[in-house]
C-alpha cells in the first residue's frame, strides 16, 4: 500500500517531499495545464496537479532499478508560470516559448526540466526554446497514438493535432514517432517522405500494429543522436491502461512495452528535457493519474541509473 506525505506537501511538491531550491534540483517539475485547442475532451488543464497530487502516494522504492530514486536526487516543484492560459494559441504559445527560453538560462546542463500539461501543443515552443538556448543539435522523440503532423487544424497552425508539423519545420536533427496509429491521409503522405524541411529533418514513424518494441529499439535508438527531447503524449498507451486522455484510440502500448522504448533511450542517450502531456482526469477514477505519475517518477529513476 502506498502512502501519505505530510498534508502540507500532499498536493504542491512532486511526490510529496520538501521543494529542494531550483538551483539545486536534479529535476524541475513545470505544470503547463494549457487546455485551448484540444479538440474532443477537454481537462487536460487539470492534468498537472493530479498527476502532483497522485504522485503523493507512489511507493518511491523501484522494483525494477532496486532503489529509491528520491534518496539519489533533488526535485524542484516549480510554480505555474505566471501566462494566461485562457489566450488563443496563437498569442499562448509565444508567452510559453519565452517563459521556457527565461528558465532554461537559470539551469546548469545537469539540471532537467520535466514538463507537465495540458495539451501537446505546448510541446512545440518547449522545443523551440531549447533551440534557441541549447544551441546544438537534438532529435525529438515522440510517443503517442497520433502523428500530430497536420499543417493546421480548427483554424490554427498551433493546435495539438499539428505540434509535430511545427516541431519538424523547426529543423531538429531528427524526429522519431512510436505508437501511432491514428492520422490523416495528408499526415501518411508526410511520413511516407524519407526526409523533410529541405533535408533538416529525418522522420521515422513506428506505427503500433506493425511493429515489435523489442526488434525497434535499435534502430530507434540509431535514428536519435546524442541529444534528445523526449515528448510523451499517455494516449500511446491502451486505453485499458491510461483511459483518462482527450482522445483515446484502441491498439494502444501497454506499460512495460512503453517503458522497453524509452529505457534504451533514457540510459544511453542524453536526455536534455522531456514533457508527458494530455492527461484529461476522470471524476472518480485515480487510475490514470497515478500511472503517469509513476511513469515521471520512473525516467527520474532511469536517469539517475545510467549505464
Amino acid at each position: 500500500m502506498g502512502f501519505l506525505k505530510s498534508s502540507r506537501y500532499y498536493m504542491a511538491n512532486f511526490l510529496g517531499y520538501d521543494n529542494s531550491p531550483l538551483s539545486q534540483a536534479r529535476f524541475i517539475i513545470l505544470p503547463v495545464p494549457y487546455d485551448k485547442t484540444t479538440s474532443y475532451i477537454k481537462g487536460t488543464t487539470r492534468g498537472p496537479s493530479a498527476i502532483i497530487r497522485a504522485s503523493a502516494n507512489i511507493e518511491t522504492y523501484d522494483e525494477e532499478l532496486l532503489c529509491e530514486t528520491y534518496k539519489k536526487t533533488t526535485i524542484h516543484t516549480h510554480p505555474q508560470p505566471a501566462l494566461n492560459f485562457f489566450a488563443k494559441p496563437e498569442k499562448f504559445i509565444p508567452s510559453l516559448k519565452r517563459y521556457i527560453k527565461s528558465l532554461l538560462k537559470e539551469l546548469s546542463d545537469d539540471q532537467t526540466l520535466i514538463s507537465l500539461g495540458g495539451e501537446h501543443s505546448i510541446s512545440y515552443p518547449i522545443v523551440n526554446a531549447y533551440q534557441e538556448v541549447f544551441k546544438k543539435e537534438f532529435s525529438v522523440l515522440h510517443l503517442d497514438a497520433h502523428s500530430d503532423l497536420r499543417e493546421s487544424f480548427d483554424g490554427s497552425i498551433y493546435s495539438h493535432a499539428c505540434v509535430m508539423k511545427r516541431i519538424l519545420d523547426s529543423g531538429v536533427k531528427s524526429i522519431v514517432q512510436v505508437g501511432i496509429r491514428n492520422l490523416a491521409e495528408g499526415c501518411m503522405r508526410l511520413i511516407r517522405q524519407e526526409r523533410h524541411n529541405k533535408g533538416k529533418t529525418t522522420l521515422k514513424t513506428y506505427f503500433a500494429h506493425t511493429q515489435h518494441i523489442v526488434g525497434i529499439q535499435s534502430p530507434l535508438c540509431a535514428g536519435l543522436c546524442e541529444d534528445v527531447y523526449v515528448t510523451i503524449d499517455l494516449d500511446v498507451f491502451d486505453p485499458s491502461v491510461i483511459p483518462a486522455v482527450g482522445t483515446p484510440e484502441p491498439g494502444g502500448l501497454g506499460w512495460y512495452e512503453v517503458l522497453d522504448i524509452l529505457r534504451p533511450v533514457f540510459q544511453k542517450k542524453r536526455i536534455i528535457g522531456f514533457d508527458v502531456v494530455e492527461l484529461c482526469p476522470m471524476k472518480g477514477s485515480i487510475v490514470s493519474d497515478f500511472i503517469a505519475a509513476k511513469l515521471v517518477y520512473r525516467l527520474m529513476g532511469y536517469l539517475c541509473n545510467r549505464r
